[in-house]
């Protein structure tokens, strides 16, 4: 019997502790201006990227959205932050003063981090107040191949996409 109660203590700190689905944890880390270690907890998985809010984002003004996918450096097997090699969303921020930017750490470039980018973008349009008409999707090399499988899935997301290389080709 004190097995048993034990097991069903263990299990219900186990489950309390766990995040909601569809909640974020903020990340702790810093670099380059971006909080790294984000993690959106969703019904598909954790969902770890990197983010920049302007400080002068409190809500109460409609801010774009660009969202950046990473090439091989920036997957998260790589390391937490490793998509900051690329300078893509930091060069994204000097562009608007009311954009946030969004850098993933995906698992691959397939279908799963395109549904891992989808969802991502979902949560920001559904919990923050991001102008709908001001949703940008970046890919280079590998992100490029995951941008066009998202482009292919849930086109009405985004105003704009810029995928300049696919399967490591240029297009």
């Amino acid at each position: 019997m004190k097995r048993f109660l034990f097991i069903l203590l263990l299990l219900c700190c186990l489950c309390g502790t766990a995040a909601a689905e569809g909640t974020l944890t903020p990340g702790t880390q810093t670099q380059r201006g971006f909080i790294n270690d984000n993690v959106l907890h969703s019904e598909i998985g954790d969902i770890h990227f990197s983010s920049y809010i302007p400080e002068s984002y409190d809500g109460s003004e409609p801010y774009a959205l660009f969202v950046t996918l990473p090439g091989w450096e920036g997957l998260y097997f790589q390391g937490v932050g490793a998509n900051m090699v690329e300078d893509f969303g930091v060069e994204a921020i000097h562009y608007n003063d009311k954009m946030i930017v969004l850098s993933t750490q995906l698992n691959d470039w397939g279908q799963t981090s395109a549904n891992e980018a989808i969802a991502l973008t979902e949560y920001f349009l559904e919990n923050y107040n991001i102008d709908a008409s001001r949703v940008y999707l970046h890919g280079m090399s590998g992100g490029g191949e995951t941008g066009s499988l998202v482009m292919g899935t849930k086109p009405e997301l985004f105003t704009a996409t810029s995928p300049p290389a696919r399967s490591g080709m240029a297009i």
